[in-house]
């Protein structure tokens, strides 16, 4: 219940009582929450009370609102900040993480060569992977790794962490990498992967791996409603 006496805010309170309720599951992903009248009725308090608190969730992203349609409870959105395997990503938010292997084949494509400082003629490994959160489809990742740097790959269980492939089986640690990303639309194949049903935006991120050499490349693209990314900044 709400305090009106307590010296925390009301609408902070209000926040509070919501918040619980999703992260106990009361509330699931996808579910509408009450409308602000129904709050101003049930706790007797003001329309711009139920506003305040209702923003704040949008701001932590615990909720959506849609114009004409109400307030729902967000997805739980995958976090990356700083160097993390998305099998790691996942754990820390109680997530169960699968992969999908979709193709793994040894290549020669130029353009890929550049950006892993290879010959063109030299045979780069290129794994395609839907990775899953709780079955739910939210990445496509495309690897390429240098045949020679690890010949016997295709013999590894390649449905977990490379991270940890690379560092028990050939001695190899990431330790930096160098990323880019940027915001582009799905492509047919790509809404097929993902089992996306309408135009939604992607956030592509192109990494560079290096353990401090360069190791590998990679391009993911990820449904931007189930992941974001902190970067840290420091002068």
């Amino acid at each position: 219940m709400i305090d009106k006496k307590s010296p925390i805010p009301v609408y902070y309170q209000l926040k509070s009582i919501i918040e619980k309720d999703i992260k106990s599951g009361k509330l699931k992903p996808g579910d509408s929450i009450k409308t602000e009248m129904e709050y101003c009725e049930e706790f007797g308090i003001s329309r711009m009370t139920v506003r305040q608190a209702l923003k704040e969730l949008e701001n932590d992203g615990l909720i959506l609102r849609e114009r004409g349609r109400g307030s729902f409870v967000s997805h739980l959105k995958i976090e990356q900040e700083g160097l993390m395997s998305f099998t790691e990503m996942a754990k820390i938010k109680n997530m169960v993480p699968s992969t999908i292997i979709v193709s793994f084949d040894s290549i020669k494509i130029e353009e890929i060569a550049e950006k892993l400082n290879l010959n063109p003629e030299d045979d780069i490994y290129e794994l395609v992977r839907i990775r899953n959160a709780d079955n739910i489809p939210v990445a496509v990742e495309k690897a390429y790794l240098p045949v020679r740097m690890v010949q016997d790959f295709n013999t590894k269980d390649l449905t977990g962490s490379l991270y940890k492939i690379l560092t028990e089986d050939y001695g190899i640690t990431i330790l930096s990498s160098k990323t880019s990303f940027s915001a582009v639309m799905a492509s047919k194949e790509l809404k097929e992967q993902l089992k996306i049903t309408e135009d939604m935006p992607l956030l592509k991120l192109e990494n560079l791996y290096y353990s401090p050499k360069l190791v590998y490349y990679e391009i993911s693209y990820y449904r931007s409603d189930y992941f974001k990314i902190t970067v840290n900044l420091n002068k």
